[in-house]
């Protein structure tokens, strides 16, 4: 039996960074993933990096169509076929490092086939057994699958067949789910030129988002034609291109014409075939592994990173595990997983930003703020470039001296929101007051600016 100090299941976003942790500890490592191809994980393959290829593609299509206004005259539909060999050359480029063979070529102990635990430090591989000190479980997350009557009969797709499998442009097109993957999906093949319905079982899209930018990011979608529609379960498919619809509240039904439909409604877990018992591994009715503060299972030598551990299903979440873990597994000093150090972008135009606390998590922990709504109607970059729609929220510490209060949390809509948010995020990761906003200078006309302009507002509030 061969024998490491760490073993790593699952070479996604979660399992390279941890390959990269263990390295940089001085560990001799083994590496397991179940498919050469799928090293790289969800992300290369199947999500963010197809999927913002995609994005920038129908960008320059809707950038085409609103130059419309001022004389250009424009006809047609996207060459599918070319947008896709854009968004396959660019995971290309990033595949050169994220492969087998350049795993290999450097050093990396990889094995390929499908792990189960045998007992509590050893893992099986084609027959072979292997035992680690320590084991990551970053097993990653699937689409979620529903058995809809008539399904069998449809072409439909999700994120992990979606740019593989599909050769041509919709001419229209069910979007089932109306969250990040749904809402970014719709929109850049509205953009490229299908018709686009969104059916959402919720009562607004992102769902989980501040209810007000949510708001915005439908009007602006719909703008686009759009057909959205909220507080609907989809019930079957009465046939191929037929999908039979309810209101949720009202009960009323109705149907809907597609050519394809793309399932955007959720992700399951990837760790079932671990066979975890054997290990001393406990889990939910529901399946998830029970892991404390720390990512450590019921089995202390045992950890969950990345979506395998059911939190939230970003690439990023899984580096700030990593970043968890290699700060804990160094130091004597040990920290506690916490939403402060969390952010996350939906890719939509405008995009969606949120870091740190959410207003729900400061209310259930009890813990005193102040929230600043901002628009952004007088802010000279919104008016020069056309989204004075903009909406910022910020959620602060309720200090007696407004200057020394410091950033908790917030939400942005706006063009490049995701990059607006990002020295706000610092500041809340790095216990920065608002005096330190009000003291800089801000380039004019940079976007940012708004942040500014919002932290003044806080400081200047007479109440």
């Amino acid at each position: 039996m061969k024998t490491f100090d760490a073993i790593i299941i699952g070479a996604g976003s979660a399992g390279l960074g941890c390959l990269g942790m263990a390295q940089d500890l001085g560990w001799n490592t083994l590496l397991i993933d179940k498919d050469e191809a799928n090293i790289g994980g969800d992300c290369l393959n199947y999500g963010c990096v197809p999927s913002k290829a995609l994005i920038h593609v129908a960008k320059y299509f809707h950038g085409a169509k609103k130059a419309e206004a001022f004389g250009l005259e424009t006809t047609g539909k996207a060459d599918f076929g070319k947008v896709m060999t854009y968004v396959h050359d660019k995971q290309s480029i990033i595949r050169a490092h994220e492969s087998a063979d350049y795993l290999r070529s450097n050093g990396v102990n990889l094995v390929i086939g499908e792990a189960h635990f045998k007992n509590e430090n050893t893992v099986d591989v084609n027959g072979e057994q292997y035992q680690g000190d320590k084991i990551f479980i970053c097993t990653g997350s699937h689409p979620r699958h529903i058995p809809f009557d008539g399904i069998d009969t449809v072409q439909h797709l999700n994120n992990e067949t979606l740019f593989y499998d599909l050769k041509e442009l919709p001419d229209r097109l069910l979007v089932v789910g109306g969250g990040p993957i749904g809402c970014e999906m719709a929109q850049a093949f509205n953009r490229l030129g299908s018709e686009v319905t969104v059916v959402d079982r919720a009562a607004t899209i992102l769902s989980k988002e501040r209810p007000e930018i949510s708001e915005i990011l439908k009007t602006r979608l719909i703008e686009e034609g759009i057909q959205i529609i909220n507080d609907t379960d989809l019930k079957r498919f009465s046939d191929s291109k037929t999908a039979e619809v309810e209101n949720r509240t009202s009960k009323q039904g109705q149907t809907i014409q597609f050519d394809l439909a793309l399932m955007a409604i959720g992700r399951g877990l990837n760790h079932a075939s671990l066979k975890v018992a054997a290990a001393g591994i406990q889990e939910t009715e529901k399946g998830k592994i029970i892991i404390n503060d720390y990512l450590q299972t019921s089995n202390s030598s045992v950890y969950v990173v990345g979506d395998a551990a059911g939190m939230y299903q970003f690439s990023h979440g899984a580096e700030k595990h990593v970043n968890l873990l290699r700060h804990n597994l160094s130091s004597l000093i040990k920290k506690k997983h916490s939403l402060k150090g969390l952010s996350w972008v939906t890719f939509t135009d405008p995009e969606v930003a949120s870091f740190g606390y959410t207003e729900a998590y400061l209310k259930e922990h009890k813990i005193n703020y102040w929230r600043q709504d901002q628009d952004f109607g007088h802010d000279d970059r919104a008016i020069t470039a056309d989204y004075t729609y903009g909406h910022m929220t910020l959620l602060v510490s309720n200090d007696r001296i407004k200057s020394r209060r410091k950033i908790l949390g917030g939400s942005i809509i706006a063009p490049h929101a995701g990059d607006i948010m990002q020295e706000l995020h610092l500041a809340t990761t790095s216990d920065i007051c608002l005096h330190d906003f009000i003291e800089k200078v801000y380039a004019y006309p940079t976007a940012s600016r708004i942040n500014q302009q919002t932290i003044m507002g806080i400081v200047n509030y007479k109440g």
